[in-house]
């Protein structure tokens, strides 16, 4: 269509023009290369400086791969919203996050090196703070299963609070996959509660036991 030609003719103007990119991602199964623009080493201390540490920003999602987002903010400058970055709960696929060419609001959390790391959960409250004065050790909870890992079962019991039912409760990994199935909810007895590390360990044969 129209819009393409013109896309193609702006690109021909650029052969035999070196440019300065960052490669966004590789896929050899389609033999395929996606990079983006990015300004020069000197431009990126200069425009970097302009930043602090707890600065709120908007960019737009320029790129986004398996381990985070890039967003380019004011200056052309590009930052990385690491993937433990883009929200308090489990994220395994950022792109449910953000989409390319779409804007969002970030915090700035490090600048070096004329490198800016961003966040997006540091916009809201961390639910662990509240997780910490209303959840307390003995506690039976509400948790839906969310993940298996190598550990175990993880079982989240609100928005962003997730807790470990290990695999030693269970015969072997079958049959805890058998008794707590994804999606589902169980009754559960909290073992550990350490909200400055993010971390819940649940049972379920305490909550569950015959009595």
């Amino acid at each position: 269509n129209g819009e393409m030609q013109l896309i193609l003719d702006e690109l021909k103007k650029l052969i035999g023009t070196t440019l300065s990119l960052r490669m966004i991602t590789a896929d050899p199964r389609e033999g395929k290369l996606i990079f983006s623009e990015r300004v020069t080493d000197e431009s990126k201390e200069s425009v970097a400086d302009k930043y602090q540490v707890g600065e709120v920003l908007e960019g737009e999602v320029t790129g986004i791969v398996d381990f985070g987002i890039f967003v380019r903010v004011e200056g052309g400058l590009e930052g990385l919203v690491h993937i433990s970055e883009i929200d308090w709960g489990l994220v395994e696929d950022p792109r449910l996050f953000a989409k390319v060419g779409g804007t969002v609001k970030v915090k700035v959390i490090d600048v070096k090196e004329g490198k800016i790391s961003l966040s997006m959960k540091q916009l809201s409250e961390d639910p662990w703070v509240a997780a910490g004065n209303k959840y307390t050790k003995e506690d039976v909870v509400d948790g839906a299963i969310i993940k298996y890992n190598k550990y175990g079962a993880l079982a989240s019991i609100e928005e962003g609070v997730a807790g470990l039912v290990h695999v030693s409760e269970f015969k072997d990994e079958a049959e805890l996959k058998s008794s707590l199935g994804l999606g589902k909810v169980y009754k559960f007895k909290i073992t550990l509660v350490d909200p400055a590390g993010h971390r819940m360990t649940l049972s379920y044969t305490k909550a569950n036991e015959k009595k």
